[in-house]
């Protein structure tokens, strides 16, 4: 078994710790309550590996909302394998934002992988054409996955295809 910290970052409000709980306890509340520094979970799972299945145990820092420049959240991203960017699907400028967040662990944390996270899908359209978005994922050369954490899509291959970046990577 193979242990590694990710990191959930974004804006105050888009859905940060409803994915995760979503993932780990598989749980939704509507109810929203900030996050307060940071919150820590633990949550074990098989992730595909290069010489095959993994179980790969997340140490997941749930990471208060904020704007990227904070200094508290650069404290918190120290020795992060992986990021989850969470952005706010209803938002109309959630790929500026993403981008900001994205930077920064990039610039902590070099060479570690990001996967970003649209959430809230339940709410839009699914079928609209989002070009925002594809410019998003080629300009961290990585994937952005359209997910509901009140309806539970796509959460758990969200935080597997981190796992599975992660584990590309290695130490």
């Amino acid at each position: 078994m193979i242990s590694k910290k990710v990191c959930v970052i974004g804006d105050f409000a888009v859905g940060k710790t409803s994915l995760i709980r979503r993932y780990v306890l598989k749980e939704f509340s509507p109810d929203y309550q900030a996050t307060l520094g940071v919150n820590i979970y633990k949550y074990t799972d098989t992730v595909t590996a290069p010489g095959g299945d993994e179980t790969l145990n997340q140490i997941i820092w749930d990471i208060e909302g904020g704007k990227p420049d904070s200094g508290k959240i650069a404290a918190y991203l120290q020795g992060a394998a992986g990021a989850i960017v969470v952005g706010d699907i209803t938002r109309p400028n959630h790929r500026e934002s993403m981008t900001q967040h994205a930077e920064l662990f990039q610039k902590l944390r070099p060479g570690r992988p990001v996967v970003f996270a649209l959430n809230k899908l339940d709410l839009v359209d699914a079928s609209r054409d989002d070009t925002d978005t594809k410019s998003l994922a080629e300009a961290f050369a990585t994937i952005v996955i359209a997910t509901s954490a009140a309806e539970g899509t796509r959460v758990p291959e969200l935080f597997r295809a981190l796992g599975e970046r992660i584990l590309e990577i290695g130490a």
